[in-house]
């Protein structure tokens, strides 16, 4: 019995403590940022991809034990936002997270220079009359069709690459395109998460989870991917498991 036990153990260890999951994992060289919320202390949003650009919770976002998977984050009403001071590519992007709102004004994503978009802003994300809209600088914005405040968790994500344009994804599936292949706004010092200022109300109302920007055009056959939870690396916590075992033993 007690070698069954140790088998078990064993396994687990083996699941548990690789590095990341076979899944979001795989972009794991791509994530200019990727923030589960699962990890951090304080206001330190940590981001786990190998970057390392961690954000920073303003103004009331607060962690929110119920998230997609995990922690998520919870913005009230008031002008709470995530802050990371970050340069993220203006070509050849994805820019992905989950939501959940009943707000259908709001804002949710964005590249700035100074706060709240003081000095200019770009590809935003924001929600008008429910349904998610898009812009990239100097293109317009444009609208797609699917209302996503419905208090439900969507996963929405753009895709912005050369020649191709603009491919706009809700829970995994193509929900509209532009033909405005890239951002020319290339001064960006910031990503707030939680705001864009060309929704009607600039700060989102919900909570946000998996939130991430990578500096590469994903394929539609790549989002089921990315919609998956990244597990963290867990090598710290190996030597705990093990005395565990060895306690036992």
């Amino acid at each position: 019995m007690r070698a069954v036990t140790l088998l078990v153990w064993i396994m687990m260890l083996v699941i548990n403590f690789l590095p990341l999951s076979t899944e979001a994992g795989k972009f794991d060289k791509n994530y200019v940022i990727y923030y589960t919320f699962d990890k951090g202390k304080g206001n330190q949003v940590k981001d786990i991809g190998k970057q390392g650009n961690h954000g920073k919770l303003m103004d009331g976002a607060k962690r929110e034990a119920k998230g997609k998977f995990g922690s998520g984050i919870k913005f009230g009403a008031g002008n709470s936002y995530i802050e990371t001071i970050v340069d993220v590519p203006e070509n050849n992007f994805t820019m992905a997270l989950w939501m959940k709102t009943t707000k259908d004004n709001v804002g949710i994503y964005s590249v700035l220079d100074g706060a709240a978009g003081n000095g200019g802003h770009d590809r935003h994300f924001f929600l008008q009359g429910g349904k998610i809209n898009f812009r990239t600088w100097k293109g317009p914005g444009w609208a797609t069709s699917k209302n996503v405040a419905d208090g439900k968790w969507h996963h929405i994500a753009l895709v912005v690459q050369d020649k191709k344009g603009q491919i706009a994804y809700v829970d995994g599936k193509e929900v509209g395109k532009h033909d405005y292949d890239h951002s020319d706004f290339d001064w960006q010092k910031r990503v707030w998460i939680g705001f864009s200022n060309d929704a009607a109300v600039d700060y989102f109302e919900g909570v946000i989870d998996e939130v991430a920007y990578l500096d590469i055009p994903l394929s539609k056959n790549d989002l089921p991917a990315l919609m998956q939870p990244l597990a963290v690396e867990m090598n710290n916590k190996l030597p705990t498991f093990w005395s565990e075992i060895k306690k036992d033993y």
